[in-house]
């Protein structure tokens, strides 16, 4: 007779597996939006560019910069220490990862060969020297990346907000219709729990992933309103008994 198998359930992940599961998946997503924003830019200079410059991603970061000097120079005491703070740490890792590291220097210097180079330094320049438009953009590119985390890491208070606004009217909505004899509904309660988080990844994602510069605002705000929306639609449809 054949041996049966014997079936161990699954085991669940305690605090610190999923701890680190959820820093993998932030990190992963962080990769992903970076990978597709360069490659955006690239396709952009390659195929929209009558010439391949690095101009539309150099002014798409100083707009971005921009963007949250704005922050810098309101006249919000309450949020002013943690922009602060923000600033002076995507000045910092800029500065490490393209100026302290030097490799700014070295992109500047592969473009004037030396005669004491060998064959294959000098072909490596060569073709360095011919992506060097694209190479730049794509640290450009990344430079506006970093401060779009810092601005979407000073907006995540607004996502609070809502959701909190979101949670409280839909609470209410549910007392008011369990005292008129509603009915519950664990159905729309499950599938608006299904599309909180996704709301939230999918801001991030766009916002650093679109391919040209555009004010915070319209890209936050709306995914916060919708954020709000889905936990407004999981508390005032939470059923205490499924």
């Amino acid at each position: 007779m054949p041996e049966g198998k014997s079936e161990h359930p699954a085991q669940k992940r305690g605090f610190v597996g999923k701890s680190i599961d959820l820093i993998l998946k932030v990190i992963g997503l962080l990769l992903f939006s970076a990978f597709m924003s360069i490659v955006i830019e690239w396709i952009n200079m390659g195929f929209f560019q009558d010439e391949p410059t690095y101009k539309n991603a150099e002014e798409m970061m100083f707009q971005e910069i921009g963007y949250l000097s704005e922050s810098l120079n309101s006249k919000d005491q309450t949020n002013e220490g943690a922009v602060n703070s923000a600033s002076s740490t995507i000045t910092k890792v800029v500065s490490f990862l393209f100026v302290d590291s030097g490799l700014l220097d070295s992109l500047q210097s592969v473009r004037t060969p030396d005669a004491n180079d060998g064959q294959i330094i000098l072909m490596m320049k060569g073709v360095i020297a011919e992506y060097y438009e694209y190479l730049m953009a794509a640290i450009y590119i990344l430079i506006m990346f970093f401060v779009r985390i810092a601005v979407l890491m000073l907006s995540m208070p607004a996502f609070v907000l809502f959701g909190v606004v979101g949670v409280c009217d839909g609470l209410m909505q549910r007392d008011l219709r369990r005292w008129r004899g509603g009915n519950e509904s664990g159905y729309v309660y499950h599938w608006a729990k299904k599309f909180a988080i996704p709301t939230l990844a999918l801001a991030w994602i766009l916002y650093l992933a679109i391919p040209s510069s555009i004010h915070p605002n319209y890209m936050i705000t709306p995914f916060a309103v919708l954020f709000g929306l889905c936990l407004m639609v999981m508390s005032s449809k939470f059923k205490k008994y499924l």
